[in-house]
């Protein structure tokens, strides 16, 4: 998915900010993240009640994160509310074979792909027909990756550093909608 310079875009869930940083670096559109916690140019809100003018952006990113909302009807609405006429809404999640060999070597079952049926479910109560694309993505994880990884899941499980690094797959389904008219 290629994006004009001069997109306007909007991450919500944007976390820290580190995709937003980046786009205002490289491209000559406005780059704007929301997020309940506060990254450095970051505006602090919610998904739900997003404090933009309706259609203010070409693009409207979810990466990761309706997963973790309360309401995610309510997240999509919003989203498409601040979308222009033939703006995108992008949203992405990891698949079932995201870290499949780490979370092998953990000893605990894979993902069974829930995030992304949720998703697919949400988008189809909203009434929005999306494009699906596979993202995949080689990487190698440490112990340490797997240690951070352990965490952020809020697990407390050891890791067993005789069974690091592993050669795994980042995998997401992201999913485009486009609002026409």
């Amino acid at each position: 998915m290629t994006l004009p310079p001069n997109t306007d875009l909007l991450d919500i869930g944007a976390g820290e900010g580190a995709l937003v940083r980046e786009w205002r670096q490289h491209s000559t559109g406005r780059g704007e993240g929301i997020d309940p916690g506060s990254g450095a140019g970051i505006h602090r809100g919610v998904a739900e009640a997003l404090p933009y003018m309706a259609g203010a952006f070409d693009v409207a990113l979810l990466v990761r994160t309706l997963a973790h909302l309360p309401d995610a009807g309510a997240a999509l609405r919003e989203a498409w509310r601040v979308l222009r006429p033939g703006g995108q809404l992008v949203l992405a999640t990891h698949d079932a074979d995201h870290l499949r060999a780490t979370w092998h070597a953990l000893g605990r079952p894979a993902d069974d792909g829930g995030p992304e049926q949720n998703l697919r479910a949400a988008l189809i109560q909203a009434g929005h027909t999306a494009l699906r694309l596979d993202v995949r993505v080689p990487i190698r994880v440490t112990a340490a990756d797997a240690r951070e990884l352990v965490g952020t899941y809020g697990l407390s499980i050891g890791v067993n550093e005789h069974r690091f690094p592993v050669q795994d797959t980042a995998h997401l389904a992201v999913y485009v909608a486009y609002k026409t008219g």
